[in-house]
């Protein structure tokens, strides 16, 4: 009777379960199209800051694939400069949240704060961003974006007053869309909600994701085209020696990941330290890389430095690459350039960054190989591709999304061996010498630990039989106040349950007996919490704790067939979960 009892109960939550996703994913159609026009918005809105600060002018049609030139000359270095101060002087008045990445604010959201993200927020963070990078500003436009599509997700959920676990997969569902839409890749941006915003995966929570980013990515593909983000000249694995290359190529990234994280940080501690006044700093580092952009311009023929840099990424994977000395150098200028703009105050991302030095240490990597080994070897842009996602694997810790985007963003299988080798790699390395990513790290100096790991639920893996208790303490109906008393002190328990003729007829509690205001003589017949505090050995224990929190008790009888095999209580449970995850 009690395994129908709990049938039906799965059966009906199951149900419930799943009309409350179908209710999510219509909801994340909304959501997929915000994301999506807030994608193509977003750029238009860089390009119109763009031409006004760097040509005096007012147009939303700007290229950022293309190389330009400034028409103010040497005075170029004073449009960084006011950039980024003005960022700063709005994200600090109205939503200092906005400040920074983009990404980590959308983390601590759902970790902390129940997946609610002010409104305002994606306001703020759009015109900061779209002021940095227009300005120049050396950071990438996926935070923005990122920020956009989870505040809007944040809001209907709280809308709709949504339950938590709804709001934060609405909040991811706006991360997924907003990453499909920017870079033409649906399927990353699902996997970047999943590794790095979704606390759980199960078909109900990846189904919003799969509806936003759909709708929001066909969006910006209808608008913007359906072409890849770039275009890879055909490859081929050359010969299994190759192998050896890219290794040492997942080595490097991790190194260039592990220095970029630490230089970004180092670079924030500097500029904490010094006790001036917020847009002061803000106009002093934008100066600084205003200068850095002008130096770049006049040596190297290229405002290198200044924005996303996806004109640097489309020549490194063209033919002929840029000399080495150039790519080694980019490596060292866009670390400082991309610590500079946020440390002062700037606003962004560091995704787009991130493919920049995997490029440049990528494109390094293939031209010396291609020199030294010229039978062998594929061209220096295939090295820059695999260097693109191996630097994002490290930085991130994202490595499944890296590797599927980079994919997307070109559309060449044949290049998936070495980029899957390199990008492992590369996270290990990273993981090794730094235990947090670029994200985790920001809020973990805040003191706010970020748990990334997405192991199966331990709770669903384990089953009631195989951790209750068989030696069962009760007492029966026919009992003394007294002799129940005396069996609660003597064992120290505050419940217990109450069976006659093998069933279980309900609970006593300590409460109900030291309030009793009869005779302690008396039976406990009359004072019995008839709860049908029974569970079957082959409940989960997630099922388990989900029945105590509806009976509002700490213990279950575990009954198979109406014969009873145990007992099962909330700290066993506790308990159990916390030895196993250890020894996972």
């Amino acid at each position: 009777m009690n395994q129908i009892y709990d049938k039906i109960k799965l059966k009906h939550d199951e149900k419930y379960n799943l009309e409350r996703a179908l209710i999510v994913s219509l909801l994340c159609i909304l959501v997929g199209i915000v994301s999506g026009f807030g994608a193509i918005g977003f750029r238009y809105l860089i390009g119109f800051f763009h031409n006004l600060f760097f040509e005096g002018k007012i147009s939303f049609i700007y290229n950022s694939e293309i190389p330009f030139i400034s028409r103010w000359g040497r005075f170029v270095v004073l449009v960084p400069a006011a950039g980024i101060m003005i960022a700063n002087f709005i994200t600090e008045k109205w939503a200092p949240e906005a400040k920074g990445h983009g990404v980590p604010e959308v983390m601590v959201a759902v970790m902390e704060d129940r997946g609610k993200i002010r409104p305002i927020v994606a306001l703020v963070k759009s015109f900061a961003s779209a002021v940095t990078i227009g300005a120049g500003g050396s950071v990438g436009r996926e935070g923005p974006i990122v920020q956009i599509g989870a505040s809007f997700g944040s809001t209907l959920g709280q809308v709709f007053k949504l339950k938590t676990r709804e709001v934060i997969i609405l909040v991811s569902a706006g991360v997924a869309g907003s990453i499909g839409a920017t870079f033409n890749a649906p399927i990353g941006g699902i996997l970047f909600a999943l590794e790095l915003i979704l606390p759980e995966y199960s078909i109900m929570t990846i189904m919003p994701l799969v509806v936003s980013s759909t709708i929001a990515t066909r969006i910006s593909t209808t608008i913007l085209g359906f072409s890849p983000a770039f275009i890879l000249p055909n490859y081929i694995l050359v010969s299994s020696t190759e192998v050896v290359f890219y290794i040492v190529l997942g080595i490097l990234a991790g190194l260039v990941s592990i220095l970029f994280i630490r230089t970004l940080y180092a670079t924030e501690d500097l500029f904490n330290k010094i006790k001036i006044n917020s847009n002061i700093k803000a106009l002093a580092g934008g100066l600084l890389l205003g200068v850095t952009g002008y130096l770049s311009y006049r040596f190297l023929g290229q405002y290198y430095v200044f924005g996303v840099g996806y004109a640097f990424l489309n020549e490194v994977l063209s033919t002929p690459v840029p000399a080495l000395g150039v790519l080694l150098l980019l490596v060292v200028l866009k670390i400082f350039s991309n610590s500079l703009t946020l440390a002062s105050g700037g606003s962004g991302g560091i995704f787009a960054p991130s493919l920049f030095l995997g490029a440049a240490v990528g494109a390094a990597v293939g031209i010396i190989v291609n020199y030294a080994f010229p039978n062998i070897t594929a061209s220096p842009s295939a090295y820059a591709i695999v260097g693109m996602a191996a630097v994002v694997s490290g930085t991130t810790g994202a490595s499944i999304t890296a590797i599927i985007m980079i994919f997307e963003m070109t559309r060449n299988y044949e290049i998936m061996l070495p980029l899957m080798l390199s990008v492992v790699i590369s996270h290990f390395v990273t993981a090794f010498f730094n235990q947090e990513t670029i994200y985790t790290k920001k809020l973990n100096r805040r003191g706010i630990l970020i748990q990334l790991d997405k192991r199966i639920p331990i709770l669903k893996s384990i089953l009631v039989s195989e951790i209750m208790h068989t030696d069962l303490i009760s007492c029966s109906p026919s009992d003394s106040i007294t002799d129940v008393l005396e069996i609660m002190h003597e064992k120290d328990l505050g419940l217990l349950p109450v069976i006659e003729n093998n069933k279980v007829k309900g609970t006593i509690s300590y409460n109900e007996l030291y309030h009793f205001e009869g005779e302690n003589h008396n039976k406990i017949k009359s004072l019995i919490n008839p709860n049908r505090i029974v569970v079957s050995p082959q409940t989960t224990l997630y099922e388990t704790l989900d029945r105590m929190i509806e009976l509002k008790t700490n213990i279950l009888i575990v009954t198979d067939n109406n014969t009873i095999q145990g007992f099962i209580t909330r700290n066993r449970i506790i308990t159990s979960y916390i030895n196993k995850r250890g020894r996972l």
